[in-house]
Formats: structure tokens, sequence, C-alpha cells
């Protein structure tokens, strides 16, 4: 199966619109999560790579899979926000 790697950044650096890249080459991902982390982060981990498997087409499963990831996303944004 065709997979994509995702560089996500911390929401704390980017804004949610500019927090995930795509790359279909993983070592490329890595690398830039890689470089992220030493020159932004300091050594912190602020980027990680997330591999998502893609299927020919999205169906109906793999669109409430997504969108169940985006809930979890937003109420765990919610919850750091309230603890500030």
């Amino acid at each position: 199966m065709t997979s994509i790697s995702v560089v996500v950044l911390d929401h704390r650096i980017a804004p949610r619109d500019q927090a995930t890249w795509a790359f279909t080459d993983e070592g490329a991902a890595t690398a830039m999560a890689g470089f992220l982390n030493t020159r932004i982060g300091g050594g912190e981990e602020i980027a990680w790579v997330e591999v998502v498997p893609l299927a020919r087409r999205l169906n109906r499963k793999a669109l409430r899979y997504l969108d169940c990831w985006a809930e979890l996303a937003e109420e765990a944004l919610g919850v750091e926000e309230l603890g500030e």
C-alpha cells in the first residue's frame, strides 16, 4: 500500500494550518524533522514523522478515521489551552 510521511510540528511552534508537511520519501521526512528539532527546537522534539497509508481513493471509513483524529487533536489543544 502506498503511504506518505507527514512531518508534524508541535502546535506551540506553528499555527494549525502550517503544522504539517507531506513527503513521499520517509527518509526526507525524517531528515526534515531532525533538522527542525536540531535547529529550531535546540534538541527538543518539536517535530516528528507519522506515516499515513493511502488508498487509491478515500472511502467513508477512511474519512471517519481522519475526522476522529482531527477531533482528538482539537480536544487535546482545548485541554492544553485551559491549563495555561
